[in-house]
């Protein structure tokens, strides 16, 4: 069997791994981090993704099409609501986003979002691939403010960002099995101390990254999209459904 996925990079390491181990044939395109802050923008690349396989398709540049297309995304801001199969199914996680993808289950992210709620997630994809407010990041991109618009505007951009940490007070570090970086650990826990949060460490689950890789999906977890459908929200425990064109 042959899979293609298109995925966000932070599942790099990961998605990386069990590809190589998956005894199918899997491809795989990679699309920034950080595409669920505009649902709109991840949808139209999605889309273009989609349509740069099938026009290689066309120009038979493509020597083997995939038998199934897996995006590795969940529900993602809405993201991806409104993608379309055309002749080959979609699979699709049933989660809200990469967060439970990493924590292994929907239900294990809704029990520890109950549990730790107000928590600003990282692992080691979010860390080598996106924002992280760390004294660090925040100099870089205040010297980028500075460059772009000047001294007095980098200070009030610099403060309306440091806002949203306001709106957590706790730093959850989800270890990987595949790669655990002790430096990782300890940058997350002086962004929670410099952030004045609580810290936490729980150890993560790739149970469906390495399903999405080894084409073990099910109803429950996963959406199969059939061909010539389009991916719908429910706005209920079941995410997402497909509905015909």
């Amino acid at each position: 069997m042959r899979i293609h996925i298109i995925a966000c990079r932070v599942l790099t390491r990961e998605l990386s791994y069990y590809a190589s181990q998956s005894p199918h044939t899997v491809d795989i395109t990679w699309l920034p981090q950080g595409l669920h802050d505009t649902p709109e923008k991840l949808r139209q690349m999605l889309k273009e993704s989609l349509d740069d396989m099938h026009l290689q398709k066309e120009k038979q540049m493509i020597k083997h099409w995939p038998d199934y297309i897996v995006l590795g995304y969940g529900l993602c801001s809405n993201g991806i609501v409104g993608i379309e199969s055309r002749d080959t199914p979609l699979i699709i996680p049933k989660t809200d986003d990469c967060i439970a993808l990493f924590l292994g289950s929907q239900k294990r992210y809704l029990e520890l979002f109950n549990k730790y709620n107000g928590t600003y997630w990282l692992n080691n994809g979010w860390i080598e691939t996106a924002f992280v407010p760390s004294k660090e990041m925040l100099k870089k991109r205040y010297d980028e403010y500075i460059e772009l618009y000047g001294e007095d505007n980098a200070e009030y951009l610099t403060e309306q960002d440091k806002l949203w940490a306001n709106n957590y007070n706790t730093c959850g570090y989800i270890g990987s099995s595949v790669y655990d970086c002790r430096d990782y650990h300890l940058l997350a826990q002086r962004i929670a101390q410099e952030n004045n949060w609580e810290y936490v460490e729980l150890q993560g689950d790739n149970r469906l990254i390495r399903s999405m890789t080894d084409g073990t999906w099910n109803d429950k977890e996963f959406l199969i999209c059939p061909p010539f459908h389009r991916v719908k929200a429910t706005y209920d425990r079941t995410k997402i459904r497909a509905v015909p064109l």
